[in-house]
């Protein structure tokens, strides 16, 4: 059994996974993962729901589901854009 170390990572707690432990797990990095706990106890294992890539995402978007351009009042600072 491999063992690791809680560490501050930014407002979080993170833990590093041996490599050993990723190898027999079948984990890469950017793998999705499902986290549970419970008292005492966290529960990690990947997900099987696969994240969406970007063209995935943009290929889902229709005239029907775009917003619409909102007015804000005329410019104030740097907003204008010219393309």
């Amino acid at each position: 059994m491999a063992s690791a170390q809680v560490v501050r990572w930014g407002n979080s707690l993170a833990v590093r996974i041996p490599k050993v432990v990723a190898e027999e797990a079948g984990v890469r990095e950017g793998d999705p993962i499902e986290i549970e706990a419970e008292e005492g106890r966290i529960q990690l294992r990947r997900s099987r729901r696969r994240m969406p890539t970007l063209k995935e995402l943009v290929g889902e978007i229709t005239a029907g589901n775009r917003y619409t351009e909102i007015a804000m009042g005329r410019e104030r600072g740097k907003e204008r854009i010219e393309w």
